[in-house]
């Protein structure tokens, strides 16, 4: 089994559950990491037989800018569900983190995992 972590993927998107969160796009940084099998009679060396990891960070990147989910749970529970059906890969793993609402509070990072 194969591992990919994609990290730190910069996608704006109106999210937020006050008003004022959701007039304008905020940056989210999202690290998406996951899992698939390769059979062991398939090349790994063909991009065939492969998940590209292009394709994976462009559909993750479209989903969220044009989602207008209110909370961060709720995009990754949703984000999580939409992988899984396009690409059939194992377990996901989403972190997307605030960096502006991060500064607001006198931190580095606001972030959620699942």
């Amino acid at each position: 089994m194969f591992t990919v972590k994609i990290s730190k993927l910069k996608v704006r998107t109106k999210i937020g559950v006050y008003a004022t969160e959701n007039t304008k796009s905020q940056l989210l940084l999202v690290t998406l990491k996951f899992s698939y099998k390769v059979h062991k009679n398939k090349n790994a060396d063909s991009i065939g037989n492969l998940k590209s990891y292009s394709e994976v960070k462009h559909f993750i990147k479209k989903y969220i800018e044009s989602s207008r989910y209110k909370t961060l749970e709720k995009l990754i529970i949703e984000s999580s569900k939409a992988l899984k059906k396009k690409f059939r890969i194992q377990n996901i793993s989403l972190e997307v983190e605030k960096p502006e609402t991060a500064k607001k509070y006198g931190c580095l990072s606001v972030s959620v995992t699942k």
